[in-house]
């Protein structure tokens, strides 16, 4: 989603609302999630705001994502949302490209897509549990444990 600045840029406004969702393309879900183990199950979701602090912007909004993967204790699968907050400054100067603080903007423009997809990718888990509580699976016969107990556990 490329956002116009030029509103805030001019002065015609303080503060640019972002409120938009997009669907993830196949080659971007296979760069930044392709080897978490994860499916989309949803479009990115992406809220806040844009506004001026004088002497420069800043961008402040909430990515999400809804995925599809497999629980790391039962192998069921399972739907989660990953969330991130994201606060930067924007730039028209190429040189602050180099901190990672900076999102630089080009032609009074500024597409966000990669921040948020780098920083969506860092929210997933890296072990995701179906529940807090999940019991995993029997390391003998493969029971799924949430669903009772076998006979090679103490929950006969």
């Amino acid at each position: 989603m490329v956002i116009d600045l030029l509103p805030l840029l001019s002065g015609e406004v303080k503060e640019l609302r972002v409120d938009y969702s997009e669907p993830i393309s196949e080659e971007a879900y296979g760069l930044y999630f392709g080897g978490l183990g994860v499916s989309p199950g949803g479009e990115i979701r992406v809220t806040g705001r844009i506004y001026d602090m004088s002497a420069y912007m800043q961008l402040d909004i909430t990515a999400s994502l809804s995925y599809i993967t497999q629980c790391c204790r039962c192998l069921c699968e399972m739907q989660s949302l990953c969330e991130c907050k994201i606060e930067r400054v924007l730039s028209a100067d190429t040189a602050d490209g180099e901190n990672d603080d900076v999102i630089v903007y080009t032609d009074r423009k500024l597409d966000p897509t990669v921040t948020v997809l780098e920083e969506l990718s860092m929210a997933v888990p890296s072990k995701p549990l179906c529940r807090p509580d999940c019991k995993g699976l029997c390391p003998v016969c493969g029971h799924d444990l949430n669903e009772g107990g076998c006979e090679h556990t103490a929950d006969n």
